[in-house]
């Protein structure tokens, strides 16, 4: 399956857009990881820990593969050590230390529960086929995904640059991802345990009231401001934290009970399933389906018609919602 082209390939400074995937998976450790991507992509691997290392100078850029869970990557469980005053890395236990075992029985508990990751450099809109052949290995190695244990609420996450950081251009953006979020879940084939887990909550119906309204028109440090009221954690289909980050920085400071947020002039897409297990998947289905909120934010015409239509069918329906709006997207679809 191709990967399709947006409509709009270039940036403000006349440069292809980037995209940037990331990985959630299970049944395959980093080390091994680490010498997939190099084996397809050359570079070398750098360790910054036992939970996360690097594979750097590849033909694609860095790669970085990490246990997703900052209580590991972040060595957060020292701090209950060092309560009692004890430096679990300078304790010896047998040819290792005590914070080995603690990191292996730690990773034993948890590791079924969370995935690994990898981050794949940002790659321009035109040469993401580049990363189908990790995808084909992973699944040739037997990583896990989404589909594979009932636990599984692994995701398949997409770094989308920006055309422009306009706020007239990310409000449409953001209009037009909540008027197919239905639609996305639907084709999507979202699964249950990612639509129960805290991970890609949907927003509020209120916020996506509010979005939707002909008269909202805000400032940049307006949008943010409603956004994190509404909004106050990472766990949306579409994460914003990341792009606010990068245009209001000062800003996103004021905002501690986010955690950490890497600052970037991208829409974190959060959304897709890791179907990193099922032989006929592909990253260009979940990307060709982000491609639909590209194709209807550059139609302002449309969003502003179909948003008037979604605030007026959700006033005038009590049950049944969602099916009847997702007929009328596929009614609207080019």
């Amino acid at each position: 399956m191709p990967f399709k082209q947006p409509p709009v390939l270039y940036n403000e400074e006349g440069k292809p857009r980037t995209v940037g995937f990331e990985l959630e998976y299970a049944n395959l450790g980093i080390d091994a990881s680490a010498k997939i991507v190099q084996a397809l992509y050359g570079g070398r691997i750098e360790q910054e820990s036992r939970f996360r290392l690097q594979v750097t100078d590849t033909e694609l850029g860095d790669f970085t593969i990490e246990f997703d869970l900052t209580l590991l990557t972040e060595q957060r469980y020292k701090k209950a050590f060092e309560a009692f005053n004890i430096q679990v890395d300078t304790i010896k236990v047998g040819n290792g230390t005590l914070q080995d075992e603690v990191e292996t029985a730690l990773e034993s508990i948890v590791g079924k529960i969370f995935p690994y990751e990898i981050a794949c450099p940002p790659l321009p809109c035109t040469q993401l086929q580049q990363l189908e052949k990790l995808r084909e290995a992973l699944y040739r190695h037997h990583a896990e995904g989404t589909t594979s244990f009932v636990t599984n609420a692994f995701g398949t996450h997409i770094n989308v640059e920006l055309p422009d950081t306009e706020t007239e251009t990310i409000l449409t953006y953001l209009r037009a991802f909540v008027l197919l979020y239905p639609w996305l879940l639907y084709v999507g084939h979202t699964d249950l345990a990612r639509k129960i887990s805290p991970f890609i909550d949907p927003y509020p119906e209120a916020y996506v009231e509010l979005v939707l309204l002909p008269a909202y028109h805000p400032n940049l440090r307006d949008l943010i401001h409603d956004y994190h009221t509404f909004n106050p954690n990472r766990n949306r289909p579409l994460d914003m934290y990341p792009l606010f980050a990068a245009l209001e920085g000062e800003l996103l400071k004021q905002y501690s009970d986010i955690g950490k947020v890497k600052a970037r002039k991208t829409f974190h897409y959060r959304l897709p399933n890791s179907s990193i297990a099922q032989p006929d998947w592909t990253l260009a289905q979940e990307w060709n389906n982000w491609i639909r909120v590209e194709e209807l934010a550059q139609d302002r015409e449309a969003v502003r018609q179909l948003s008037q239509e979604y605030l007026s069918l959700k006033k005038h329906t009590l049950i049944g919602f969602e099916n009847k709006w997702i007929k009328r997207i596929e009614q609207w679809l080019p």
